[in-house]
């Protein structure tokens, strides 16, 4: 239990330390005086949706509308990627028995696989669109794009800690770590109980963390491909 604490206190410094470090030495690239413009869409990895990252270091883009924000949210979600990477996690989860405990065989690998796509959605719908909306922050990764591999690292794990607004000023990521959080304690509604403690939400919640931090290194240093450029300019959105 004390070791649990720990670690919990953990998280939240070095989520805190890595907020006051960002806004810093991060720069803004966001300018709310510049017209709505299309969403271009890539991919990074050739699997992961990359609707969500601006991959040219030196682009200077409007804010999101509303409506954008949640098309993010849709186009991530609705995509291929997402019972591709429910199947990844629920297998590992399967073999490890890890939680949610739902057992072994295929029933308990279908609840699984289940689970995490519900968790990867709800994330999206929370982090994505409904809080950066609400919040006015911006929900996209900006490429760094430059730099020694490891300034370019911290960039990537910081970034989640940290973004843009929607006037173009650096502030802290809220409604990322607390669209987490909502999404965490959203997933317990389908969890088994045995699974369902607060050390193991705080766990979960730690792990997505790390989860959307390693997929920010991905988007940092993985290939991206453009596929198309949606236009999505809808009135008095904003």
């Amino acid at each position: 239990m004390w070791g649990m604490r720990v670690r919990e206190r953990g998280l939240c410094g070095a989520i805190l330390i890595l907020g006051i470090v960002a806004q810093v030495h991060a720069q803004g690239r966001i300018d709310p005086s510049l017209p709505p413009s299309p969403v271009t869409f890539t991919r990074t990895l050739l699997l992961f949706p990359g609707v969500d990252t601006v991959k040219d270091p030196n682009a200077v883009l409007p804010p999101l509308t509303t409506r954008q924000k949640f098309w993010l949210f849709r186009r991530r979600t609705f995509d291929y990627s997402l019972p591709i990477e429910a199947v990844m996690f629920g297998g590992a989860s399967q073999s490890i028995n890890y939680s949610p405990h739902y057992g072994t065989g295929p029933d308990a690998f279908g609840k699984r696989v289940a689970s995490y796509a519900g968790s990867i959605a709800s994330s999206s719908f929370f982090t994505d669109a409904l809080l950066p909306s609400m919040m006015h922050q911006d929900p996209r990764y900006f490429r760094k794009g430059r730099g020694s591999f490891f300034s370019r690292v911290f960039y990537a794990i910081e970034s989640e800690a940290v973004t843009r607004s929607d006037s173009g000023n650096m502030t802290f990521n809220s409604s990322g770590l607390l669209g987490f959080g909502m999404s965490t304690a959203l997933s317990n509604a389908w969890y088994p109980r045995s699974s369902i403690t607060f050390s193991s939400t705080m766990e979960r919640y730690g792990i997505k963390l790390g989860i959307s931090a390693a997929l920010n290194i991905m988007r940092e240093f993985g290939g991206t491909r453009e596929s198309e450029s949606i236009h999505i300019e809808p009135p008095h959105t904003q």
